[in-house]
């Protein structure tokens, strides 16, 4: 190797090095998920046992849900393995952190699905409150 191919390969060394250490808060921030949930509410729930209405689905009811985020409310890091849901923005902004998959604003008129497959948490960035309405599967109670 010359002198001049070995500081052709330091200076790559060094940018690569560089870029690394600047993209090391991102990174950081991105590993740093909120745990708790703070700033939700639920304005009002309504719930449908399905053991009437489809025998094979005994021990399990339909729930629908009014959630409501104020702004600066977080929804804490979660998975969705044994809890899908079918969500709906009715207004406001909600900022879906979802992991593979980055940063998701969903805005008034939106739907989406969190199954089994999905783990993220969830801001409101917003001035005002970001109301979702979200169907999901619980067991009957």
């Amino acid at each position: 190797m010359t002198t001049v191919s070995r500081g052709i390969g330091y200076a790559a060394l060094a940018t690569a090095g560089l870029v690394a250490l600047a993209a090391a808060p991102f990174a950081m921030a991105e590993d740093a998920k909120p745990r708790r949930t703070k700033g939700v509410s639920i304005a009002a729930t309504s719930t449908l046992p399905l053991a009437a209405q489809m025998p094979k689905l005994t021990g399990y009811a339909l729930r629908l849900r009014t959630i409501v985020l104020r702004p600066g409310a977080v929804v804490g890091y979660h998975s969705h393995a044994r809890h899908s849901v079918v969500a709906y923005i009715v207004s406001g902004v909600y900022t879906e952190h979802r992991d593979g998959q980055g940063i998701i604003a969903h805005k008034p008129g939106e739907q989406w699905i969190e199954g089994a497959d999905v783990a993220h948490w969830s801001e409101n960035r917003g001035a005002m409150p970001a109301i979702l309405i979200n169907v999901d599967l619980v067991a009957a109670q």
